[in-house]
């Protein structure tokens, strides 16, 4: 599962490159064999086979997990550029996701959500962990910045049982905290959600599923 991201301030495409150890930003209307705008690679980027990223469009952000840190970069950079912020956290950091409303970054893996402030560097504490454990099988994440609730992917384990699902919390939640809505179970459609993203015009979660070969959208008022 390979993230990307879209800006929508610039109409641009960023992706992380897990060969190449770099980050690549394309145009919004990119087609066919092209190059990308800009790069970020070389062993000042401290980049190793990136396989995820997030995106603050408003503050020009680029956030890579690696490992137990987290690598930021200006949405500018190119070339073998240093992070101009890392943050240390206390275990695999697996997905995130930027609140750039809230000025918050949520962070998956090391069993549950750990929510820090947007700017946060070195070994600075989260300000919530949530906990529990749909929270610590979270897999991959994205976030409704108006109304300040997290959707992450749940997958308590591998392919083909109808066992994955959307868990909805809260920036506000701190603790075990379950879910305060589920979405496509358990016990539903979702068999190996790879991807998610947010249409919230129309209040609704998409989700990828590699098994099923679809995309699902699910309209779910309520949790808008």
């Amino acid at each position: 599962m390979h993230d990307m991201a879209y800006d929508p301030v610039r109409d641009e495409i960023v992706v992380p490159q897990f060969f190449a150890f770099a980050i690549l930003t394309f145009r919004g209307d990119a087609d066919g064999d092209v190059a990308p705008v800009r790069k970020i690679f070389g062993p000042s980027t401290q980049l190793k086979n990136p396989m995820a990223l997030a995106l603050d469009p408003i503050h020009g952000e680029i956030f890579v997990p690696q490992g137990d840190r987290i690598l930021v970069f200006p949405r500018d950079a190119d070339g073998d550029v240093a992070p101009i912020r890392i943050l240390q956290v206390p275990e695999r950091a697996s997905r995130l996701t930027v609140d750039p409303v809230h000025n918050l970054l949520i962070v998956s893996g090391g069993g549950g959500l750990r929510i820090y402030d947007r700017t946060a560097t070195g070994n600075a504490p989260s300000r919530a962990f949530i906990s529990s454990k749909e929270a610590a099988d979270v897999s991959l994440l994205t976030t409704n910045p108006a109304s300040g609730m997290i959707f992450g992917v749940v997958r308590p384990r591998g392919r083909y049982a109808a066992e994955d699902y959307v868990g909805v919390w809260s920036i506000h939640d701190d603790g075990d905290v379950p879910p305060r809505w589920t979405i496509g179970g358990p016990n539903g459609l979702l068999k190996d959600a790879r991807g998610i993203t947010l249409d919230p015009k129309n209040k609704n979660v998409i989700v990828s599923d590699k098994t099923l070969n679809a995309i699902l959208t699910f309209h779910v008022p309520e949790v808008f």
